[in-house]
């Protein structure tokens, strides 16, 4: 069962993404373009260099934490999970906490 310790963090950070959303009603759906071009540029530029050091084995995932699936013979699916969730929750926190911001300041 180990091996999905690495989605089980995952889904639990995709878990708080919704909850945060919903709990704020960011509506970030609506900005989908300029994620996904933003997310494209990080995910091309970090999935680049973890293969890079995968494969000089400056790093390596322990494969008792992962599903097995691996892309480009080296990187666990799962880490790609992590750089598409990951700027998700930095938006999300970035638009919770603006909104927190706005109604402490509109109370006073």
């Amino acid at each position: 069962m180990s091996h999905l310790n690495y989605l089980a963090v995952l889904a639990f950070i995709a878990l708080c993404a919704v909850a945060v959303s919903l709990l704020f009603r960011l509506r970030l759906l609506s900005k989908w373009k300029v994620f996904l071009l933003t997310d494209g540029c990080i995910i091309a530029l970090y999935l680049t260099w973890d293969i890079w050091a995968a494969k000089r084995k400056a790093w390596y995932f322990d494969p008792h934490q992962i599903v097995g699936l691996k892309l480009f013979g080296v990187l666990p699916v799962e880490e790609l999970l992590f750089f598409i969730l990951v700027p998700i929750m930095v938006i999300l926190s970035y638009t919770s906490l603006g909104k927190i911001t706005q109604w402490i300041a509109n109370r006073r």
